[in-house]
């Protein structure tokens, strides 16, 4: 009985670190595959900045409005240089506490976020949806070439 007890207990021990090695392996692509997404977000908080700072190159250095849209294009880099050098994990953790802090801040942020998001897609769609269908499908097309049929079905000219 003792030899199966040990089977046994060399089993569970190869079953644990198995599932630890499956554990770390999906821990670090789930990593990489954050880190990704952050440095596009990044990417994207920095061109918001650069577009900022050419809003504010277009007024006079002098008046308030371009001084202030450059703070906040100021503000804008800074977040993305935040992003960029952040830990995800770090991230995680400090996203799980403002939730647990806030929920309804963060239910209510997460909605602002998701529906910007759409807006943004929606905005970079280069074919607006009305023109991925067509309205009537079996209208004849126009045009040079189309010939004009009398009522029985024969070419005029």
């Amino acid at each position: 009985m003792s030899q199966t007890s040990d089977l046994n207990t060399a089993a569970k021990r190869h079953a644990n670190e198995l599932a630890a090695q499956a554990k770390d392996t999906i821990e670090q692509e789930a990593v990489a595959q954050a880190d990704t997404a952050k440095t596009a977000v990044a990417d994207n908080v920095q061109s918001a900045a650069d577009a900022t700072t050419a809003a504010a190159s277009e007024l006079d250095p002098s008046s308030p409005q371009a001084q202030a849209i450059q703070q906040v294009a100021d503000q804008i880099e800074e977040v993305a240089a935040k992003l960029r050098h952040a830990d995800v994990r770090q991230l995680a953790t400090q996203t799980t506490e403002v939730a647990r802090q806030n929920p309804l801040l963060f239910i209510g942020g997460a909605a602002l976020l998701g529906f910007a998001a759409a807006r943004f897609l929606k905005a970079r769609d280069p074919k607006p949806m009305s023109t991925t269908f067509k309205a009537d499908p079996w209208a004849e097309p126009a045009g040079p070439a189309h010939t004009h049929r009398s009522a029985g079905g024969f070419s005029n000219g």
